[in-house]
């Protein structure tokens, strides 16, 4: 359905069709850039916390150094979405506030497009760095204040805005992520600067 964040239009539609084309390459970017500095190990195990369809998760699970690739939302037609188009990938319906695995067991959680859409981002970070490992990172995109998409606080509330979901800047969004207690590395800006993303370390 065209209200669902992860999709923009109906499938078969022009916009459906274009947005999807914009998504990938996205995340082929976003991918390239989150395993060359979020994994220093081999067979580590990988969360995207809130995937939508998971094309991304799809692409981090063809790397050698990913022991296992897991996607998790709470939208069950995205992941059926997901399991239409890759039946291998692991994949969980679950709450982003309530992550169903252990304390301290993944090497990397990440999301980008995600928290924007949450009435409580900084729980949902807290989630992240409880199942992340000592060492682990934590990764976090959203909609850029000062790109493109912070034109988004003039029309919050309609339908568009809605979508896009609120905007942060860099030093927000560190900021939340040190109240999660974790430690901001580096900061990426991706995608025309439509979005920022910030890489952190679990203490």
């Amino acid at each position: 359905m065209s209200s669902k964040a992860w999709q923009l239009g109906s499938p078969g539609t022009l916009v459906y069709g274009l947005y999807d084309g914009l998504r990938k390459r996205l995340n082929r970017k976003l991918v390239a850039y989150i395993l060359s500095v979020g994994t220093s190990r081999e067979n580590c195990i990988i969360l995207e916390a809130g995937s939508g369809p998971a094309f991304a998760s799809s692409i981090i699970a063809l790397d050698p150094c990913v022991g296992l690739s897991i996607a998790v939302d709470i939208d069950l037609e995205a992941l059926q979405e997901a399991r239409r188009r890759d039946p291998s990938l692991a994949l969980v319906v679950a709450d982003l506030m309530k992550l169903p695995f252990r304390d301290e067991n993944l090497d990397l959680a990440w999301n980008s497009s995600t928290i924007e859409h949450l009435g409580n981002p900084g729980a949902a970070l807290a989630e992240m760095e409880r199942v992340t490992r000592p060492g682990g990172k934590v990764f976090v995109g959203v909609p850029n204040l000062y790109g493109p998409l912070g034109c988004q606080r003039w029309f919050k509330n309609t339908s568009a805005g809605v979508w896009i979901g609120e905007t942060f800047d860099c030093n927000q969004l560190s900021e939340m992520m040190g109240c999660a207690g974790l430690r901001p590395e580096a900061s990426i800006f991706y995608f025309f600067r439509f979005f920022v993303g910030v890489l952190a370390k679990k203490h």
